[in-house]
């Protein structure tokens, strides 16, 4: 009895240590630039979960030197709608994308950037397939953005070179 329940924790503790690592090799955050604009002191940045389950918590997104941008939000659309490069938030023209703060957004699973286009190119896309792109402003030219983030209560970083 006591070798079948030492064995019991002995496998919890390896799938456990197993999924860590796996995690940390393979990151759940897709994050790609997608557009810029103003010479580069607009970014668009697409963002989307890999994984089948849990939700990205974005914490921070930092430019160039980790330096806090002055504007930022994420956009939240479906394929058909896409988005807007635009760091007015508010004028008459993005009134019609939505803008959220990034404490108030969780990227939902299965939101890959490259898997819902591939669900467009295969016409199985829907309104419900939700799609996410966070919007930089900086005074100056942005050269790489960096996301940290929290998935399953674990803290990771991506770093996006713009090109």
């Amino acid at each position: 009895m006591k070798k079948i329940i030492i064995l019991c924790i002995s496998l919890v503790v390896l799938i456990f240590i197993g999924s860590y690592i796996y995690l940390k090799i393979n990151p759940p955050l897709v994050a790609v630039q997608s557009g810029t604009a103003m010479e580069r002191q607009i970014l668009l940045v697409k963002v989307g979960n890999k994984n089948l389950f849990g939700e990205i918590e974005i914490q921070d997104v930092l430019v160039n030197d980790s330096i806090k941008p002055s504007r930022m939000k994420v956009q939240v659309s479906d394929q058909s709608k896409g988005f807007i490069i635009s760091d007015r938030f508010d004028g008459e023209e993005e009134q019609e994308y939505t803008f959220k703060d990034l404490d108030n957004i969780k990227l939902q699973p299965k939101t890959d950037p490259q898997r819902q286009l591939e669900k467009v190119n295969n016409s199985v896309s829907t309104k419900e397939d939700l799609i996410y792109a966070i919007t930089l402003g900086h005074q100056n030219s942005i050269d790489k953005a960096i996301i940290n983030y929290r998935y399953l209560g674990m803290s990771f970083k991506k770093v996006v070179s713009i090109e």
